[in-house]
C-alpha cells in the first residue's frame, strides 16, 4: 500500500510538472480511465523523416518559422500558456479565472483527464521535435522535454474548444477558430509540425465524444456552463 501511494505521488508530481495538472485533483473522481481513450490505436503513426510527407512537415516548420511575424511571434509565445482562459479574447473579458471559479476547476479537471492520453501516445509514437530534427530551427518558446506526436497543446485547444462551443453555441465558430490559431501557433513557435497539430485536433475530439457521453463530466459540466454564459452575458 504504502509503494502504490508512493508511485501515484512521483506519477502526480510528473503530471504537474510537464503538463500543468494540479495536484489538488487527485483525490476526486477522474472523468477518463486510462482505457477510455486509447489514441495509440486511434492515430495513424506521423510520417517518417525521409518520406514525401514528413519532408512537407518539415518544410512547413522552416516555411512559419521564416514568415512569422512579430504579432505572430507574440501570439505563439502567448498561446504557449496551458489554458482555457486563452479563449477569452473571443468570448469576453469576464472570461477569467477569477471571475469563473467553477469553470477554472471544471477544466482543471479535464486537463487532468487529457493529458495522461497524449502522454502514452507521445511515449509511443516518439517523434522527435523539428529542432532536434534539424539544427537550422529555432524555437521561440522554451523547448518542450517530451516527444512531438500528437500536440498536447492542439489537444488541448480542441478538447476544450468543443466543450466551450457545447457551452456557448453562438460563439462556436469564434471559438473553434481560436482553437485554430492556439494550435498552428505551436507551428509558429517551432515546436510542433502540422501533423502534430492535426493530430491533436483528432485527439481532442475522440476525447471529447466519451466525456461528452459521461453522467459524472456531464454533471459538472452544466454547473461550468451556466458560470460561463452569465459571465459572456447570455444567460
Amino acid at each position: 500500500m504504502a509503494m502504490r501511494k508512493l508511485l501515484a505521488l512521483i506519477l502526480l508530481a510528473f503530471l504537474t510538472s510537464v503538463f500543468g495538472v494540479n495536484p489538488a485533483l487527485a483525490d476526486q473522481e477522474a472523468y477518463l480511465s486510462p482505457s477510455s481513450v486509447d489514441l495509440v490505436r486511434i492515430l495513424a503513426p506521423p510520417p517518417t523523416p525521409d518520406s514525401a510527407a514528413g519532408k512537407a512537415d518539415l518544410k512547413a516548420v522552416l516555411d512559419a518559422q521564416e514568415n512569422r511575424t512579430p504579432a505572430e511571434v507574440a501570439s505563439a509565445q502567448a498561446d504557449a500558456e496551458v489554458s482555457v482562459f486563452r479563449f477569452a479574447d473571443v468570448i469576453g473579458a469576464g472570461f477569467n479565472a477569477a471571475n469563473l471559479p467553477i469553470t477554472a476547476k471544471f477544466f482543471d479537471r479535464v486537463r487532468a483527464a487529457e493529458s495522461p492520453l497524449v502522454k502514452a501516445a507521445k511515449l509511443f509514437f516518439n517523434r522527435p521535435r523539428p529542432f532536434l530534427v534539424d539544427p537550422a530551427i529555432k524555437p521561440i518558446i522554451k523547448q518542450p522535454p517530451d516527444a512531438s506526436y500528437p500536440s498536447g497543446h492542439s489537444t488541448f485547444a480542441y478538447t476544450v474548444a468543443i466543450i466551450l462551443a457545447n457551452m456557448l453555441p453562438e460563439k462556436a465558430a469564434a471559438i473553434f477558430d481560436r482553437a485554430g490559431i492556439y494550435a498552428h501557433n505551436r507551428v509558429v513557435a517551432s515546436v510542433h509540425y502540422p501533423a502534430d497539430v492535426e493530430a491533436g485536433r483528432i485527439a481532442g475530439s475522440v476525447i471529447d465524444n466519451v466525456l461528452l457521453h459521461d453522467a459524472h463530466f456531464l454533471a459538472d459540466y452544466e454547473k461550468a456552463r451556466s458560470e460561463v454564459r452569465h459571465a459572456a452575458g447570455l444567460q
